[in-house]
C-alpha cells in the first residue's frame, strides 16, 4: 500500500464512521461495543502506517518518541513529523496540506452522515 492509498483508506473510514454514527442515532440504538474499538484502532493505525511509509520513502529516521507521538497524539505528532522531515522551504506547504486533509476528513464524516440520512427506506 502506498502513502496515498493509506490516506484514501482513512477518508473511507471517516465516511463509514459518519454513516454508522448517523444510523445508530437515527434508530435510537446503542452502537455495538466492537465498532468503537475497531474504528478507534484503525484511526490510530492508519496515520501511523502512513507515517511509516512516508518516513521510509524520505529516509527519515523514526525515533521511538516520534512514533509514539504519531500514534497517541496524532494532531500534535504528525505536524511535528512534517516539520522535522520536510526541507526548509516546504514545511509550511506540508502543514497547509495536512490542515486541508484534516478538513477533508471532517467533510467525509459529515458526508457519510448525510448520505445515510438521505438514503431511501
Amino acid at each position: 500500500m502506498t502513502p496515498k492509498n493509506t490516506l484514501w483508506a482513512l477518508l473511507a473510514l471517516m465516511f463509514a464512521c459518519g454513516m454508522v454514527d448517523a444510523q445508530y442515532a437515527a434508530l435510537h440504538m446503542r452502537m455495538p461495543p466492537w465498532w468503537p474499538l475497531f474504528s478507534g484502532f484503525l484511526l490510530s493505525f492508519l496515520p501511523y502506517y502512513w507515517y511509516r511509509l512516508d518516513s521510509e520513502a524520505r529516509r527519515f529516521r523514526r525515533s521511538r518518541w516520534m512514533s509514539s507521538a504519531v500514534v497517541a497524539l496524532a494532531p500534535l505528532g504528525i505536524p511535528l513529523y512534517l516539520l522535522r522531515s520536510r526541507p526548509q522551504g516546504r514545511r509550511l506547504g506540508s502543514l497547509a496540506r495536512m490542515t486541508g486533509f484534516a478538513l477533508l476528513m471532517l467533510g467525509a464524516t459529515v458526508v457519510g452522515a448525510v448520505a445515510f440520512l438521505v438514503m431511501p427506506g
